[in-house]
């Protein structure tokens, strides 16, 4: 694997002054994936973005990781809900004069 693409997590949290044990939570959490090749770990540049919005959350709300992993939870559900209104909403235009 070319690792060109990933971002080292030493380097990253050297950089930002994050702890990596918030990285290697993340990823028991699921939120994130860290691949290692050759003893060094890894995030994708994707990740980032999920890294730094839970860190957000939890230095500026004070929300613990279980607390987000609900949030995220609750979130896919409604975007799964609206999707499926959008759907209906829809198909019942068939019905509309």
């Amino acid at each position: 694997m070319q690792t060109e693409n990933y971002i080292l997590i030493n380097r990253y949290c050297k950089h930002t002054q994050t702890p990596i044990e918030f990285i290697y939570s993340l990823h028991e959490f699921g939120f994130i994936e860290v691949t290692e090749v050759k003893n060094q770990e890894y995030v994708r540049p994707n990740d980032l973005v999920e890294i730094e919005r839970i860190s957000r959350l939890k230095n500026e709300l004070g929300i613990n990781l279980e607390g987000i992993d609900a949030i995220n939870h609750m979130i896919e559900k409604m975007n799964r809900l609206e999707n499926e209104l959008r759907i209906v909403r829809e198909r019942l235009r068939i019905y509309e004069p």
